[in-house]
């Protein structure tokens, strides 16, 4: 599994959104920051939106197979193996941005004071 370390706010930008297309251009900072072609993986954490590199997303579930079938896994035990493992990936995220965002919400309560 590719874990990467949250780092703070780098960049916060207001974006438009058309609201007859949905669309929204995404700024060039932020696009060459994530190293994005044509696409990117959106994923909702509570009222939080994330964006990343699709590739990433490929290579971290490449890498958590490859582990499986390492440790000897095939067939039906692959599958639910896989799926059991990417479910607590996906719980481990969740819970490491809730936690970011309860930090960041600490942090703007203690400045305000």
């Amino acid at each position: 599994m590719a874990n990467r370390k949250f780092q703070s706010l780098a960049a916060y930008k207001r974006v438009h959104i058309n609201p007859e297309t949905r669309r929204m251009t995404l700024p060039e900072p932020f696009y060459d920051a994530l190293q994005l072609n044509d696409e990117l993986m959106l994923a909702q954490v509570g009222q939080v939106l994330i964006v990343r590199n699709p590739e990433e997303i490929v290579t971290t579930e490449t890498d958590l197979l490859a582990e499986i079938v390492d440790e000897g896994f095939t067939g039906q035990e692959l599958v639910q193996e896989f799926a059991y493992r990417k479910a607590q990936q996906e719980h481990r995220l969740r819970q490491h941005i809730l936690q970011e965002e309860d930090t960041a919400s600490s942090a703007q309560l203690q400045i305000e004071l």
